[in-house]
Order: C-alpha cells, then sequence, then structure tokens
C-alpha cells in the first residue's frame, strides 16, 4: 500500500511537559488510522500538528510526499472535524458546506452539484435550508463532515467527533462514517478514547500512551498479541496476577483474558485454581463471573448464558478455574515479553492454574 502520509520524529513539548515524543509512522492511500488513547496521552495535539494548526519543535510531515513543514493549514487540503461541530450559526447548511469550495474559487454551479451530492451522501436531503441550530446533534455532526469532505480533502482528521451524542446516534454515524470513507478511498485519521468506535472506524488501531505509540496494528494482533502491559490491559478486559517466576527468577506479571478463564463445579475434580464464585452480572448472551481466589484476588470469567444456567451456578459456590492463552512480561509494570507462559502443577497461592 502506498503511503499517503508520513510523520517521521515528531516531538512536542509545552513548556516542561512532552506531549509527543519521536513519533513516526504512515498511512496508506485509502486507509483508516484509528489512534486511540487515554486523556492526555497527546492525540488530538497529533492530528493539530499534521494538520497544520500547531507547530511541532522537531520532525516533518509529508503528505503525497510533499513535505509540510512550512506549509499553511489552510494550503494543506485537510478536512478536520471536531467535536463540537464548529459550524457557522448564521450561515445554511448548504452555506455552510459550500464555505470551503467557495474560498477555493469553486464555481457556483459546481458547489452546488456539490452540496447536493454531500447532503445525500451524509443522509440529509432535504436539509440545506436549515441553519444548525434547528439541527441536532448528530445532524450537526453529519453537516460538520460534509464540510470537511467538501474541499476534496488529500486527508480527512476526525478528533473524538461523536463524543458528544448518545449512544444510539454515535453507532449509526461511525458505520455511516465508515462506509463513506470506503466509498470514497480517502485516507483519515481518527481519534478516540472509546475502544468499540476504533475497532468500528479504523483498518489499523494506534494505541498511544504518553506521547507516543505503544503499539499499531490489526485489531485482532493487539487483542490477542498486545506487546507491552499497557496495551494489554486498555483493549479489552484483563485479569493482571504477580506470580514468582521459576528458577529464583523476579516475580512477572501474568494476564489472562475473561473469555480464557473457565469455570467448573469442584465436585467436577481435577486440577486447576479454587475459589469462590462471589458475583455475577447479565451481559446479554454471556454472564461475567467473579471469582474471589485463595489469596484474597478477584479473577472475572465470561461464560454463556446457557452454561451458566444450565449448570446452576450461584453466588457462594466453591469453583475451579482453567486457563489458557496466558500472556507475561518481564515485571510488574514494564513492557517486554509478548508470549505464553507455562503454569506449574501446583498451585502459586491460590493464584493460577
Amino acid at each position: 500500500m502506498r503511503a499517503k502520509m508520513k510523520v517521521e520524529g515528531i516531538h512536542k513539548s509545552i513548556g516542561k511537559d512532552q506531549i509527543i515524543s519521536d513519533m513516526s509512522f504512515e498511512l496508506g492511500e485509502g486507509e483508516s488510522l484509528s489512534i486511540l488513547g487515554g486523556s492526555g496521552c497527546g492525540k488530538s495535539t497529533t492530528l493539530r500538528i499534521i494538520a497544520g494548526l500547531t507547530d511541532q519543535d522537531k520532525g516533518s510531515i509529508y503528505i503525497d510526499g510533499r513535505k509540510m513543514d512550512n506549509v499553511p493549514a489552510s494550503k494543506r487540503k485537510i478536512g478536520f472535524v471536531f467535536q463540537d461541530y464548529s459550524l457557522f450559526p448564521h450561515m445554511t447548511v448548504e452555506e455552510n458546506i459550500a464555505f470551503g469550495p467557495r474560498m477555493m474559487g469553486i464555481s457556483r454551479n459546481d458547489r452546488e452539484k456539490k452540496v447536493v451530492d454531500l447532503l445525500g451522501l451524509v443522509g440529509l436531503s432535504g436539509y440545506g435550508k436549515r441553519r444548525p441550530g434547528q439541527l441536532s446533534g448528530g445532524q450537526k455532526q453529519r453537516v460538520a463532515l460534509a464540510r470537511a469532505l467538501a474541499i476534496d480533502p488529500a486527508l480527512l482528521l476526525l478528533d473524538e467527533p461523536f463524543g458528544a451524542l448518545d449512544a444510539r446516534i454515535r453507532k449509526a454515524i461511525r458505520r455511516d462514517l465508515r462506509r463513506m470513507q470506503r466509498e470514497l478511498g480517502i485516507s483519515m485519521l481518527f481519534v478516540t478514547h472509546d475502544q468499540k468506535e476504533a475497532f468500528e472506524v479504523g483498518d489499523r488501531i494506534a494505541i498511544m500512551n504518553e506521547g507516543r505509540f505503544d503499539q499499531v496494528g490489526l485489531p485482532r494482533d493487539l487483542y490477542d498479541h498486545p506487546r507491552t502491559r499497557f496495551v494489554a490491559s486498555f483493549i479489552g478486559s484483563m485479569n493482571v496476577i504477580t506470580v514468582p517466576a521459576r528458577d529464583g527468577g523476579p516475580p512477572m506479571e501474568v494476564m489472562v483474558r475473561p473469555e480464557d478463564v473457565r469455570v467448573l463445579k469442584v465436585a467436577d475434580g481435577g486440577k486447576g485454581t479454587f475459589g469462590t464464585l462471589i458475583n455475577y452480572m447479565f451481559l446479554g448472551s454471556q454472564i461475567e463471573v467473579s471469582i474471589l481466589l485463595g489469596n484474597g484476588k478477584a479473577v472475572q470469567s465470561l461464560m454463556s448464558k446457557e452454561r451458566f444456567i444450565m449448570e446452576g451456578f450461584r453466588r457462594g459456590d466453591g469453583v475451579r478455574l482453567k486457563m489458557r492463552h496466558l500472556r507475561y512480561f518481564n515485571g510488574p509494570g514494564q513492557e517486554g515479553v509478548d508470549g505464553t507462559w507455562t503454569a506449574p502443577e501446583k498451585n502459586i497461592n491460590g493464584a493460577l492454574v
């Protein structure tokens, strides 16, 4: 895949705080990359630097092979969608969408045709004469998206665009966004703190932590093969258990996802870790079960609703756990090895199979 954009060695500090640290990555032609991370990790600053709204301290950005370092934001031909819509309240929907093409000198007839096409694309045909104050939040964000697309951008950047919308509207709009991105073949960077949004919108996901990408990859790879402890704990749910290493080595953290923890009745016999079922929660077709181990730590397991009901699990039941697909790292809080840890035959403080 040909690179649409390259980011090389970007650094950004504000005062004594390092916001972006030696960031480098590529975005392919027609690719959607979701940048996922918590508040304050540098996601929005990254987009603003790419768009030319904030200057980097070091490093370079290339779009279609052209160096952007001294190119002003207005000349980068980048569409930017913000969380707060940023529509002109005194303009109609049509006028908001046509604003960019008008500034570019596109003829009136071409502008009008583009507006009609984009209103159809974002599902707002017939809304052109309304003003932003007459629209719902979801409709405003669709207008903002159409306005960003109206300039035929080289890149589309979206900074937590659905954060102010309710869950039902977010789901509908992000699916429409993904459809439009694929239809138009546009390269897109999508910033979010919502895992579900990131996985649904991105071809690849970049997990951002303290100003750098901990890991960039396909959603399944991030979930099944996390490179760092941070990625493992940030993507999905994860049980973290600290156990002594073999051969007198230092303690290490073993991580296992709830769906890889199987709960069995004690009466079934066999080896395993023993504990007590202390709580459960219905999650539609699945049940999340909490097990208190002998060392006082709780482990979460996921099982089907049918199995939970069929086997008659109750709070207070003594249970046995079997675990698979364990991941381990070099020590508590450290990055390092991504692999499978082979557990000893006996329990370690009631903590592990």
